[in-house]
């Protein structure tokens, strides 16, 4: 007799003992698996979303504000450190990293540099 007919013929004669011990199993199993199915198909109803108006509100002042933030940019494309020497265009991953209470724009590379600010070459 194969090895795997061996393990089923042990399989049976458990189950034929136990036979209460297994039908409870599976039970447990068939319950668990038609309650993952059903929760995870959310058969079962879930509240409905509600957005609030002040939300929505919120949302458009943020968009007003980073239109704001683009514009401001076309006007004055590099930014500086009020404690640092290097300024940086606007859009350079450093230039993001200076807190906005210390930003100082500049419209203009010469201007930057008659301030005293040197280029950062990193933000090629």
């Amino acid at each position: 007799m194969p090895h795997c007919l061996k393990i089923l013929a042990k399989i049976i004669d458990f189950v034929k003992k136990h036979f209460w011990l297994s039908s409870f199993i599976f039970l447990t199993i068939v319950f668990s698996f038609t309650s993952g199915i059903i929760l995870g198909a959310n058969i079962l109803s879930r509240p409905p979303i509600i957005i609030e108006k002040e939300l929505i509100l919120d949302l458009e002042q943020g968009l007003a504000q980073i239109e704001a933030k683009k514009e401001a940019q076309k006007e004055f494309p590099f930014v500086a450190s009020s404690r640092g020497k290097y300024y940086y265009p606007v859009e350079c991953s450093l230039a993001n990293s200076l807190k906005e209470e210390n930003k100082i724009y500049f419209k203009s590379r010469e201007e930057a540099e008659a301030n005293g600010y040197t280029y950062n070459t990193r933000c090629n």
